[in-house]
């Protein structure tokens, strides 16, 4: 399996503008393994070994820390072509619980080969510090949401969040889209008590911009969530723009 056969990871990496298929491609003796989970499952424990990095196939999951009094806040959601473990070669212990929403295709890397690919493809590994990069930015802006933002326009900015990245990695050009989330797992993301996430999401749905079903919410109006959000895109564009030669 090379790193081109990954459709939402590849389509992420070509819409930099100096790396193309053929950077993508790999020797035989880093072919990656092929893993599949159940929802609900988890894929790494916080505090675990790091033995492999995870690309996304398809499927959703949650990256979240462990409170001492057994609670948990979730840092962010993992969306086809995002990486699990991106760290993994050089520090020893996952710091999050990686738990799957949705059920989960995964390739995986051994984490001890990762500096020998990126020593053979210099630039397959700047693309891959790109994608380190848009993570800090998107967890840059879950601290502002949760710090700054109120509730309704917290939960709006993440919704809007998740429908570009998944633009940016292939999916859907559709006006309104459907989200494998919850109320539930809203509230836990965004720091909002069950009363606070429900008067957020009924306030959304009241304006036409959000339906709900049992395990699922629906983005009706994307460009009046966005505007309601206030959302900038800029930290989560895809394209880097000067020419690079590694």
């Amino acid at each position: 399996m090379e790193l081109s056969s990954i459709q939402p990871f590849a389509y992420r990496l070509n819409n930099l503008n100096f790396i193309n298929d053929e950077d993508l491609k790999t020797d035989s003796k880093f072919n990656l393994n092929n893993t599949h989970l159940p929802s609900k499952s988890i894929l790494l424990n916080q505090g675990d070994v790091m033995r492999d990095m995870y690309i996304v196939q398809d499927g959703w999951a949650i990256r979240y820390k462990i409170l001492e009094d057994g609670g948990k806040q979730i840092l962010n959601f993992i969306l086809p072509g995002d990486i699990i473990g991106l760290y993994s070669p050089i520090f020893l212990n996952s710091e999050v619980t990686v738990e799957t929403l949705t059920s989960l295709n995964l390739f995986s890397y051994q984490s001890s080969r990762i500096i020998d690919l990126f020593q053979e493809k210099p630039k397959l590994a700047l693309a891959i510090s790109w994608i380190a990069g848009q993570d800090e930015r998107i967890l840059g802006e879950q601290i502002v949401r949760l710090g700054r933002r109120r509730s309704v326009k917290r939960m709006a900015h993440l919704l809007i969040e998740l429908y570009k990245r998944l633009r940016n990695a292939g999916f859907t050009a559709e006006k309104s889209i459907e989200l494998p989330l919850n109320q539930s797992l809203l509230g836990e993301a965004l720091g909002l008590s069950h009363i606070h996430s429900h008067r957020a999401y009924r306030e959304l749905e009241k304006n036409s911009l959000t339906l709900r079903s049992k395990q699922s919410i629906k983005l009706i109006d994307i460009l009046k969530l966005a505007d309601l959000a206030d959302f900038d895109p800029s930290y989560l564009e895809p394209a880097i723009k000067p020419k690079l030669s590694v």
